[in-house]
């Protein structure tokens, strides 16, 4: 049996797949995942704003709460998976250098802080839209 490494240049065999071309696809899927976050987060807002304040209001809120926490978890899970790659990189490749500034990279705002904010400002919010329901004396926030 013959050992035939993964990256000779014949039609059936794949291209070579190294740690940092995995890298360079995971932070392309974490972007693409935030990316799409912020566009859902800013169509449920500008829907909730523009429905009347009621029960409408409440459950555009309430679904969209759900929909971002479901988008935040993945997310942070592919922090995490883009952090472990990270620490595999030798130190001699180009991210190592930019890790060393003095202004680190803000992929933990993008994968922790951000995505969590969305999901309880809509949370929050659909609470008080809920709330306004049932308890009279609350002001409407449109």
């Amino acid at each position: 049996m013959t050992d035939v490494t993964d990256n000779e240049r014949t039609p059936d065999r794949s291209p070579r797949w190294d740690v940092s071309q995995e890298r360079a696809f995971i932070e392309g899927l974490m972007g693409q995942r935030f990316n799409f976050l912020l566009l859902f987060f800013s169509l449920i807002v500008t829907g909730a704003v523009n429905a009347r304040p009621g029960p409408l209001q409440a459950v555009v809120l309430t679904g969209g709460a759900v929909i971002t926490l479901l988008m935040a978890v993945p997310i942070q899970r592919t922090l995490k998976k883009l952090d472990f790659l990270l620490s595999l990189l030798d130190d001699k490749h180009p991210h190592k250098f930019t890790e060393g500034q003095k202004f680190a990279s803000g992929r933990h705002y993008i994968g922790k802080i951000l995505p969590w904010t969305c999901f309880c400002a809509l949370a929050v919010w659909a609470g008080y839209s809920w709330a306004a329901i049932y308890v009279p004396c609350l002001p409407k926030l449109n």
